[in-house]
């Protein structure tokens, strides 16, 4: 939900920024679009500065900084100068250092991680399946994804990251192997492989062995930052450019605190071109498609992940964290590269909207599309196809599962061979069935499904660090939602009556003192439901605020949130109770007695349904 940065997403919007040249230009000519639609962009969107680098083979044909790196100092973004955060684009560098440990055998793909591991180890879940390094590096080894407080404040004291991993291994999910579910554990982890086969710390083996032979003087990815001072990243809160609290995090490997200049990410670009200090084999081994979740779409390499725009296939890797949002893109055809970097909407996801708008025009003059005709439709009966899905990436034994409510995506059957989707990009999309299992909608993208085991996986072309999962009816969020809906409105409604009922026949009943304990009660906790709603509604009228909070736990809001479904699970209990002694001493009248028995239910059913997603307890202490 929170990783902002899906790019792949938005190419299905229609928006062209510049007509395409009458013919194909140059790199160096095609990047002066940036100098068009970047500067009005940052305005549009809010966003203080951006950089822009673009590299032919070794040769940097265009670098530019617009905007600023710091609202308090107004300093300019300088490409060679204003280090960045790159956030997960770091994980395509903790890649590259594994594989040159590949080269020189010292560390193997196919091998069980736990033969390298020292002071801890991955737990047996799945006897026969252990996770491999490249499973690790394709995101395919079944981890969990832990999101809560992911981030830290830039001096927070952070802990070794052997140590760190030690403390907080997730849940294996899934076997390794059967599809994607983008890990940051699983490349810190990588990290640790890494010094485990070099003996160095990883930032010391990344400074000797990638950073200083690429002469990027000015890039780190240790923790604090030794020489490299990043620009100051901001989130847009409606009305003013904020500060989030915390940008870092204990995962080096994974992209946390990794600091770059632009420059610098261009020397990187020319060396993923061009064999040099990265051989050829390591290159192709980094770029080609290692494993699809379907041989029929795109696929993940070793750090990166493939893509098609305007007829190109793109070698890509995306990082975001609240306050940044870096994109590399390589495109092998044309020998061509683009790193762009910016310190401000990122979790709104403004910064990616830029993004494509800015990579369209310049594929649009580099490489005009060619018109495509439309592929023949494959007719047939795709019902089976239809129902709730949920992306595998989620935290299933936090209250971060909650993200599932969000990002259901929905599908149905719409006619001969034809499904649409909710949820799955921008608005309704309507895909035509090509091959069995396999749709394309309108704009030439692709989604599969997977049916497997009496269960169905969908997966996108748009983006193949992602895969879906066919929910039950009953673990749909389309009945939790309903479910709740329900409740909720059912415990307004008591909310609002029995005060007024109580006014009305002030004097006129009288109780016994359970009974009117009784009312209190389930009064109460229709009472703390909402504020409990309301609260998360508060969180989520800011998406890009309620995501910075749950990533850096830095809320008193959500803090205060979360407590509220414990004081509802006590006075439920009490309303059960009390239900039940309604019935047996002849409280009230038969209608009311009724009344509050709905009630009770409609409080019993609210909380089995957030106590299924972890949200009662302690579960910001867990």
């Amino acid at each position: 939900m929170f990783r902002i940065a899906a790019l792949a997403a938005l190419l299905t919007l229609t928006t062209v920024v510049t007509a395409p040249a009458a013919h194909a230009a140059t790199p160096a000519s095609a990047a002066g679009v940036f100098d068009e639609v970047i500067p009005r962009s940052l305005a549009e969107h809010h966003i203080p500065g951006a950089a822009v680098v673009v590299v032919e083979g070794d040769k940097t044909v265009f670098s530019a900084g617009y905007g600023v790196s710091s609202i308090d100092t107004q300093a300019k973004v300088d490409p060679e100068r204003t280090g960045f955060l790159i956030n997960s684009v770091g994980k395509s560098i903790a890649a590259t250092a594994a594989m040159q440990l590949v080269e020189q055998g010292k560390l193997a793909l196919d091998a069980d991680v736990n033969t390298y591991l020292k002071s801890f180890r991955l737990p047996d879940t799945f006897p026969g399946r252990p996770v491999t390094l490249f499973s690790l590096l394709t995101h395919t080894a079944g981890f969990e994804d832990h999101v809560y407080r992911m981030f830290t404040p830039r001096d927070e004291k952070l802990p070794p990251l052997a140590e760190h991993l030690a403390t907080e291994i997730p849940t294996r999910v899934r076997p390794p192997g059967e599809h994607t579910a983008y890990s940051n554990y699983g490349y810190a982890l990588t990290g640790h492989l890494v010094e485990l086969a070099s003996g160095q710390p990883y930032a010391d083996y990344v400074r000797q062995h990638i950073f200083e032979p690429l002469g990027m003087k000015n890039s780190s990815v240790a923790q604090p930052t030794p020489d490299v001072s990043p620009a100051t990243g901001y989130r847009w809160d409606g009305s003013a450019q904020v500060v989030p609290p915390a940008n870092f995090g204990p995962e080096p490997p994974a992209g946390d605190g990794n600091v770059a200049t632009p420059a610098d990410m261009g020397r990187y670009l020319s060396a993923n071109l061009v064999p040099g200090t990265f051989s050829r084999d390591l290159l192709d081994q980094m770029h080609g498609a290692r494993f699809r979740n379907d041989p029929r779409l795109t696929g993940m390499g070793f750090g990166f992940s493939e893509r098609r725009l305007n007829g190109l296939r793109l070698v890509e890797k995306t990082g975001d964290s609240p306050g940044f949002l870096s994109v590399l893109e390589l495109i092998p055809e044309k020998n061509t590269g683009v790193y762009l970097v910016f310190n401000g909407g990122a979790f709104s996801g403004d910064a990616a909207a830029v993004t494509f708008k800015a990579l369209k025009a310049f594929l649009d003059r580099l490489h005009p599309a060619a018109s495509v005709s439309a592929p023949k439709p494959l007719a047939g009966d795709v019902s089976r196809f239809e129902g709730s899905y949920n992306s595998t990436r989620l935290d299933f034994d936090s209250f971060t599962k909650v993200r599932a409510l969000a990002g259901a995506i929905s599908v149905t059957a719409d006619g001969d061979g034809v499904l649409t989707t909710s949820g799955l990009g921008e608005g309704i999309r309507r895909w035509t069935q090509t091959e069995p299992g396999l749709f394309t909608d309108e704009g030439g993208e692709r989604i599969a499904f997977r049916e497997s085991g009496g269960g169905v996986l969908l997966f996108s072309g748009d983006d193949p660090n992602s895969s879906y999962e066919r929910m039950s009816w009953l673990e749909s969020s389309s009945t939790h939602l309903l479910i709740l809906g329900i409740a909720l409105l059912l415990l307004l409604g008591a909310l609002a009556w029995w005060p007024i009922r109580a006014f009305v026949r002030r004097g006129r009943e009288r109780h016994p003192s359970g009974a009117r304990f009784a009312t209190v009660a389930a009064w109460s906790a229709a009472l703390a439901v909402t504020l409990f709603v309301g609260g998360f509604a508060l969180l989520m009228s800011d998406f890009s605020g309620a995501a910075v909070a749950l990533t850096s736990g830095h809320s008193p809001l959500l803090s205060v949130t979360l407590l509220l479904p414990n004081v509802v699970l006590l006075l439920t209990g009490a309303a059960v109770v009390c239900t039940a002694l309604a019935w047996l001493r002849g409280w009230w009248n038969t209608s009311a007695r009724i009344t509050y028995t709905v009630i009770s239910l409609a409080l019993a059913a609210f909380l089995g349904v957030i106590a299924s997603y972890h949200l009662v307890g302690l579960p910001y202490l867990a």
